[in-house]
């Protein structure tokens, strides 16, 4: 038992008979360190895009002056909602729910029954850790976005109220009532973690790595070097000795100057790679996963200390992703997809991931889950793909642009050089297609479906019957000649698709769907 959890069942009990805890309350004054500091990490993580324009305004002489100026005023703006929202911020707990009230002109109150929590995220910024303070983050079934915040708390009755929240207690009570020796070794499994899975360094290293994603790169360098002035560049003497010395070392040899050129990039990747790496560590070590009654918790966290927590009956869907990269190191990480919001904006909301698993490890993951699947989870080893008059409807479109240019080529004599750029990128864009293809495929068990998809990489997806909400089934003219269809099983995480497949197949999912919900009246979410 740590530190920063209740020490015994009676003081998890006691919580529901504080009667503070009935009271309004509001938040330590210290929140406010906490809404300006997390402002300005939003603004800073999502500023991949803005360096080009820090870039665009450094060359062209935009005075520092300005730019302090501006900081600051950002900064009082900050100061000044933030001491708003914490003067007009209220919470209390009862029993059944959790209230939080504010506003300035306007009072909002949210009421959030306690069986709808399904995530809460336990934070310590490194701001707070001097100070013993910690953020939970609540999160609900069916929400768009975090349905509420309580910042500043005391770190040990942070973990109190988590405890409470999750409704951790009750199984605690339930089993005390009994007086017998069996009952009191079950409480003590109940009220303990059992451990799931640790990330060492080195694992988390290669997660860093193989997770990256290439995107940013291309939105940071992109812009810059459309900033750049390439003539004047490569008229510089260093550019010019750098060229000479290339082709004197490859004795002007295009295969070993290419090698070259290749290898300088695949260097500035990897060092691109290693703010992935950096975050990944960062973020996530020293990555434990331990299971807490029916809920799971992950810590971690350098200089940002995390704990989410997730109730198990929560999880939606099982999703194994793996990146191209993850293919070399053989390494997939795990998604445990839980309920997402259906509102306008469809936020993703974080789904709860253990990274850099080993196939041999997947096994042992899910047998200290029994409650996901009757049967032992492991990956399939092979999967019925989608009929191939998929890629027949599509692979004709890529060329479409290319007989275009073709046509315009012996009618208006337009550049050569622009027909022949089209034919190799229908050519490229037809190959992706019938990887696509390849790659799309469904697999059968008795009590769930899973779905094979991917391009370079490749990602399974586990949908157990009794989490399907809905079904829907499209035929086009042609599907119903060749007795194929469209499927779409709808789930509280999301769809998921199963394109061009027999139509006897839909029709199996979609009994065992119903059969299974009619025979279970639990809630789905």
């Amino acid at each position: 038992m740590t530190d920063d959890q209740p020490s015994s069942a009676h003081e998890q009990a006691n919580i529901k008979q504080t009667p503070s805890l009935n009271d309004w309350k509001a938040l330590s004054p210290w929140s406010i360190l906490s809404f300006v500091f997390g402002s300005l990490k939003n603004i800073l993580s999502n500023g991949y895009a803005l360096i080009p324009i820090f870039y665009a305004g450094w060359s062209n002489d935009v005075s520092i002056v300005w730019v302090i100026d501006g900081f600051i005023v950002l900064l009082i703006l900050l100061t000044s909602f933030a001491f708003i929202q914490w003067r007009k911020f209220r919470y209390r707990i009862s029993t059944e729910q959790l209230d939080v009230k504010r506003g300035l002109f306007f009072t909002k109150k949210d009421e959030i029954p306690l069986n709808r929590i399904q995530n809460i995220r336990f934070e310590q910024p490194f701001y707070f850790k001097p100070l013993k303070l910690a953020v939970l983050v609540i999160e609900t079934a069916g929400s768009s976005k975090d349905e509420a915040k309580l910042t500043a708390l005391d770190a040990k009755h942070a973990q109190i109220l988590k405890q409470h929240l999750l409704q951790l207690n009750k199984v605690s009570e339930t089993v005390t009532s009994k007086d017998d020796e069996t009952s009191k070794i079950a409480m003590k499994a109940t009220t303990s973690d059992q451990p799931i899975i640790k990330r060492s360094l080195k694992e988390l290293i290669i997660f860093g790595f193989y997770q990256n994603n290439f995107i940013w790169f291309a939105i940071i360098a992109g812009p810059v070097a459309g900033q750049i002035e390439w003539e004047k560049v490569a008229q510089s003497p260093l550019i010019k000795a750098s060229i000479e010395w290339v082709n004197q070392a490859t004795h002007d040899s295009f295969m070993l100057q290419l090698i070259m050129i290749s290898s300088l990039f695949i260097m500035g990747y990897l060092l691109f790679s290693a703010i992935s790496v950096l975050a990944s560590v960062l973020k996530y070590y020293p990555y434990s996963l331990d299971k807490h009654q029916q809920t799971l918790q992950r810590s971690g966290g350098v200089i940002a200390h995390q704990q989410d927590a997730l109730a198990i009956k929560r999880i939606q869907v099982i999703h194994f992703q793996q990146p191209l990269l993850a293919r070399f190191v053989n390494r997939w990480t795990l998604f445990l997809k839980q309920v997402k919001g259906n509102e306008v904006e469809e936020r993703t909301k974080q789904h709860m991931l253990i990274p850099s698993i080993k196939n041999t490890e997947i096994e042992s993951i899910f047998s200290m889950l029994p409650s996901l699947s009757p049967s032992v989870i492991t990956l399939p080893t092979d999967y019925t793909g989608i009929n191939i008059a998929w890629l027949y409807k599509r692979i004709w479109l890529p060329f479409i642009p290319f007989s275009i240019l073709l046509g315009l080529f012996f009618t208006l004599d337009i550049d050569i050089k622009l027909v022949e750029f089209a034919f190799v990128a229908a050519i490229l864009v037809s190959l992706l297609l019938y990887i696509r293809y390849k790659r799309w495929g469904y697999v059968l068990e008795q009590d769930a479906v899973w779905q094979h998809s991917g391009l370079l990489g490749r990602d399974w997806k586990r949908i157990p019957f009794e989490k399907i909400q809905h079904v829907k089934v499209t035929q086009t003219a042609r599907q119903k000649t060749q007795q194929l269809a469209y499927l779409e099983l709808g789930l509280a995480s999301g769809a998921i698709i199963l394109p061009y497949i027999p139509i006897e197949v839909a029709n199996t999912l979609i009994a065992r769907s119903l059969n299974t919900v009619s025979t279970q009246y639990k809630q789905w979410i």
